[in-house]
């Protein structure tokens, strides 16, 4: 069976994943929802859902928001006032970056249990980092971008399958048929460098060289291979102060339907957001897999993998009764330290630009500066960027040589 590290979701208001997606000829195995929807099910207070309606933003929330459980009265009216704010909030100007979105949230009369029960539901797994840590500038961003712009910004959607077999494939065959090479199991060991350029690259299989080069790494192994004058560079030395946080996912196989729904979110509960991958993933056999997603998983990357099987099979007898009757066949913890980076207050002074100062290098990730979230979307947007510096730098260097 494919197990992803852990599950991905995007949203509507990533315009260019979704392009890629089509252009690649995959879009038919996601599925993207037609209107926001999202139930919330907080184990002290009760279920509610979080939806659109057919209204402009934001009133196209403040149904839902008004009618949610886990607020009382007051903050429920406060957290519509609170989206109008953030609606009319010119970021470029607001100097955000510097603060975190929950001294924003306090300043706008946001009770802590507002906060945590309905903010970081947002906040926590699309920005990685905890509200009381995350800028309140890629916090707001989320909001504009995802929620305010148009009232399906933020339908939820998900691969009917792995991400291997989504994209990684499918790319290998869009590029081999235009005549490109996709080369594995020759991973670069350092980049060689030359009076402002790369001279080229070592490989496990040997050496290799190029007009220009992308390196598209997690931003921990960039550094590495750069040699170390280059890496001294103010440009390049910045990567080093970006901080990772981690993303921890149970994995869970019962051996027969424990839970309804595709998926949903959780308040007062160890227990983030659990998937129904069973039912994402249109498997029809008698047992059910579920994924427990835990972001800015600081306090349970450490914990052994038996400790976190143990917590969460517990939890889910009081969230879903069904399980208490069910049998665990299988489970698997997947970690990773250093998922993302840390979207705190500060970070976009630290996202580097996909042009470099060494002329034909360039750099493609969600952590370079895309003025997004460490996310799908950025990722997909900074290969965009990275690869039109690129061709621009190609062009300047053929029309020199020409001149």
């Amino acid at each position: 069976m494919t197990v992803d590290n852990g599950q991905h979701v995007f949203l509507g208001c990533c315009t260019e994943y979704i392009r890629l997606l089509g252009r690649l000829g995959v879009g038919d195995s996601v599925h993207l929802q037609k209107r926001f929807r999202v139930p919330i099910i907080d184990k002290t207070w009760g279920a509610s859902i979080l939806r659109a309606d057919d209204l402009p933003p934001p009133f196209h929330l403040l149904r839902s928001v008004l009618r949610f459980r886990s607020l009382s009265v007051q903050d429920r009216s406060l957290a519509g006032w609170a989206l109008m704010q953030i609606m009319l909030t010119d970021r470029a100007s607001a100097g955000l970056d510097d603060i975190t979105f929950q001294d924003w949230l306090l300043s706008r009369r946001q009770s802590r249990r507002a906060i945590r029960s309905l903010w970081n539901l947002i906040i926590l797994p699309t920005l990685n980092t905890d509200i009381s840590q995350a800028s309140a500038d890629l916090a707001m961003m989320v909001f504009q971008e995802g929620f305010l712009r148009s009232r399906h910004g933020a339908n939820v959607g998900w691969a009917r399958l792995g991400l291997s077999d989504l994209i990684s494939n499918a790319a290998k065959t869009y590029i081999t048929a235009r005549g490109g090479e996709v080369r594995t199991g020759c991973g670069i060991r350092s980049v060689d460098v030359e009076s402002g350029q790369v001279a080229g690259v070592h490989t496990e299989t040997g050496p290799l060289t190029a007009d220009v080069y992308v390196l598209a790494l997690p931003q921990g192994e960039v550094l590495a291979l750069l040699p170390t004058q280059v890496r001294g560079d103010p440009f390049f030395s910045r990567i080093a102060r970006l901080i990772s946080s981690p993303i921890v996912n149970v994995h869970l196989w019962y051996d027969r339907p424990v839970w309804h729904r595709a998926f949903a979110a959780f308040v007062n509960s160890p227990v983030q957001w659990i998937f129904n991958k069973s039912r994402l993933w249109g498997q029809q056999d008698s047992g059910q897999y579920l994924d427990i997603s835990l972001s800015g998983a600081d306090d349970f990357v450490d914990a052994p993998s038996s400790d976190l099987i143990e917590l969460f099979t517990k939890e889910l007898f009081a969230l879903l009764p069904a399980t208490r009757g069910a049998e665990l066949s299988r489970a698997l913890v997947v970690k990773q330290r250093s998922a993302t980076f840390a979207a705190i207050p500060g970070v976009a002074k630290l996202r580097p630009a996909q042009r470099t100062p060494l002329g034909n290098l360039f750099l493609a990730g969600d952590w370079t500066d895309t003025g997004w979230p460490a996310t799908m979307e950025s990722a997909v947007r900074s290969g965009i960027f990275a690869g039109r510096a690129a061709a621009l730098s190609r062009l300047r260097s053929h029309e020199t040589a020409t001149a």
